[in-house]
């Protein structure tokens, strides 16, 4: 594996937890909510945003982590390619 690519793979898991600690976050903000419009606009969003995401149980919980991490490293992978120039990441 090249620098580069030990880089662009550095970077895309870094972007990936980040993305995951925003889901943590928003399962937590969860908890703050008490208007149940609000709680049920909240878990069609997580569901609408998360393939496979079903509710608060901890199975969905986990797959909503999953599918978090999959959008930032693939995003990243993404902006990398489209970006090559970026950051000092050269083809």
């Amino acid at each position: 594996m090249s620098h580069n690519n030990a880089s662009l793979t550095k970077h895309a898991v870094t972007v990936g937890l980040f993305v995951v600690v925003l889901y943590v976050l928003c399962l937590l903000w969860r908890v703050t909510m008490t208007d149940p419009e609000v709680i049920r606009f909240h878990l069609l969003s997580l569901k609408t945003a998360l393939p496979g995401f079903q509710g608060f149980d901890a199975l969905s919980i986990v797959w909503g982590g999953v599918i978090s991490f999959v959008y930032g490293f693939l995003g990243s992978v993404i902006f990398h390619k489209l970006h090559s120039g970026c950051c000092g990441m050269k083809d």
